[in-house]
Formats: C-alpha cells, sequence, structure tokens
C-alpha cells in the first residue's frame, strides 16, 4: 500500500467518524438503538481503520476493508430507507409532505459521499495491491 493513500484514507476514516458522531449523536435530538448501534459501529469501525492506516499497522488492510464493507453496506441501507421514506412522505401527504421529502434528499445527498462513495473507493484501491496467483495447469497424460 501506497503511503499517500495510506495517509488519504486515514484521514478519510478520522472525517466520516468525526461526521457520524456530530450528525448522529450531537444532531440528532433523543437516541434510539436501531440508530445509535450502528453509528456508533461505525465509529468504532473508522477510528480504528484511520488509526491502523495512520500508524501502517500490519493489519491496517483488513481493518480498513472491513470498515469500508460496513460503511458501504449500511450506507447503501440508509440511502434505500431515506428514498423510501422520502417518496412515501410525497405520495401520501403531497405538498405537504414535499418538504419533509427534500430534507430526506439533502440528507441523502450529504451522506453518500462519506458512505457509499468513499468507501467504493478504498474497496478498489485496497483490492489493487491483491496478487492474484494461478494454478499451473494439470498434466494432462495423452
Amino acid at each position: 500500500m501506497s503511503r499517500r493513500g495510506q495517509l488519504g484514507f486515514g484521514v478519510a476514516h478520522v472525517l466520516t467518524a468525526a461526521l457520524l458522531v456530530m450528525g448522529v449523536f450531537g444532531g440528532l435530538p433523543t437516541r434510539w438503538m436501531p440508530i445509535d448501534a450502528p453509528a456508533l459501529l461505525l465509529v468504532v469501525l473508522h477510528g480504528a481503520a484511520a488509526a491502523a492506516l495512520i500508524g501502517r499497522h500490519t493489519l491496517a488492510r483488513t481493518i480498513a476493508k472491513t470498515a469500508a464493507f460496513a460503511s458501504l453496506g449500511l450506507g447503501l441501507l440508509l440511502i434505500a430507507l431515506l428514498v423510501w421514506s422520502a417518496s412515501y412522505l410525497s405520495g401520501v401527504y403531497g405538498p405537504v409532505g414535499r418538504g419533509g421529502a427534500l430534507i430526506m434528499v439533502l440528507i441523502v445527498a450529504l451522506a453518500a459521499p462519506y458512505l457509499v462513495a468513499i468507501p467504493a473507493g478504498e474497496l478498489l484501491w485496497l483490492g489493487q495491491g491483491t496478487q492474484r496467483v494461478s494454478k499451473p495447469a494439470a498434466n494432462k497424460k495423452p
């Protein structure tokens, strides 16, 4: 892994963890376990990945892949649920619901880079360093 890539993705993990803490634990007025538990999991994973990548730990690749997969999966789930909620609000409540739907779409636009695009790019970057070993052809008898 290149040092520049490690530092770049390490900083991205720090930013993602900080934004999750501010957005979920600072921005939401009440605590709700179905939101807080996945957010806490992502904060811990992103913090560990940042420390491992910046500190050039031997398990940095594994920790970063785990954080990226978890972030990608939970990010896609969040986007799907927000888009479904936006369509429901807009369809059921008409003009009044369109305001709520707009807020949902804005949240998707703010979350997608950090929970989908960066983890997908990181998984591509981490996949470049793996070498594939081809098996030798089996000896065939004529």
